[in-house]
């Protein structure tokens, strides 16, 4: 189901749990089109013409959204109305749906009338789930001339790259654990390029676990929620090197291992 638009109005598209909402299609007296690859407008042939099709940003990361936008023009001496479509799927280096995307959802269209010779756009915006395993996101962008039923498409896939490495590895080991207490070793090794100097440890204990005390490190707890931070003779973590730190406390219910962790507030891998 397709919203007639005025040179003047657009639409917004709702689109879905995974699809950013984001501008319908609106006529473009101006002319204006975003950077990317375009067809010149002096090569405008037919009746309606799609001028180009790009992505902001160029390259997206897995965790992020991407914004597709295109840009079409009427070929023509008269005003005319135009129908626009836009399509995106995850794609891989094997067939089908990649491990940990979803599949989009097709959305409606849009209608908007133009000027003769002007230009009009159409967009959506995609959010790329931190755990899809897409090496790019395939958009196709349809748009008809509705007098006389002419249509044009156009794909073009964005490259997806995974999210950069966590610069840091936590290692939450229970050393002894008793009824009503435990005691446990956290290693936090470096795993940048770059030195750490001044350390902040954060994590949440999933059990209902209190610490009473710490060493080799300076442990705070507030609910469930810990933050430790280095002692004043180890604040000083050297690319690929480790610090130590210990807690002994208490338990009742359960005494779960963390497993998500900050380093000044930069999430960590659980080793």
């Amino acid at each position: 189901m397709r919203t007639l638009l005025t040179l003047a109005a657009a639409a917004v598209c709702a689109a879905g749990a995974l699809a950013v909402p984001a501008a319908a299609a609106q006529a473009d007296p101006a002319g204006t089109a975003p950077t990317g690859a375009t067809v010149p407008a002096d090569a405008c042939a037919g009746t309606v013409q799609i001028q180009s099709l790009t992505f902001n940003p160029p390259r997206v990361v897995a965790g992020q959204v991407v914004r597709a936008t295109a840009v079409g023009q009427n070929c023509t001496a008269q005003q005319q109305q135009v129908s626009t479509a836009i399509y995106g799927r995850f794609v891989g280096s094997t067939p089908g749906i990649p491990t940990g995307c979803p599949a989009l959802p097709s959305l409606p269209g849009w209608t908007v009338t133009v000027d003769p010779g002007a230009t009009f756009s159409w967009q959506e915006g995609y959010h790329v789930p931190s755990g899809c395993t897409a090496t790019g996101l395939q958009v196709t962008v349809w748009v008809e001339d509705d007098a006389t039923g002419g249509e044009l498409t156009q794909t073009a896939t964005v490259p997806i790259d995974p999210p950069p490495a966590a610069p840091c590895t936590v290692s939450y080991r229970t050393g002894s654990e008793w009824p009503g207490g435990f005691t446990a070793q956290i290693t936090i090794k470096n795993t940048s390029t770059v030195p750490v100097n001044g350390w902040t440890l954060g994590f949440t204990f999933p059990g209902d676990q209190h610490i009473d005390q710490s060493w080799s490190a300076t442990a705070q707890q507030s609910g469930a929620t810990v933050t430790a931070r280095n002692a004043s003779y180890n604040p000083l973590v050297a690319p690929g090197a480790s610090v130590v730190f210990g807690v002994l406390g208490t338990w009742q219910a359960s005494d779960a291992v963390p497993i998500a962790f900050t380093l000044n507030n930069v999430s960590c891998a659980a080793g």
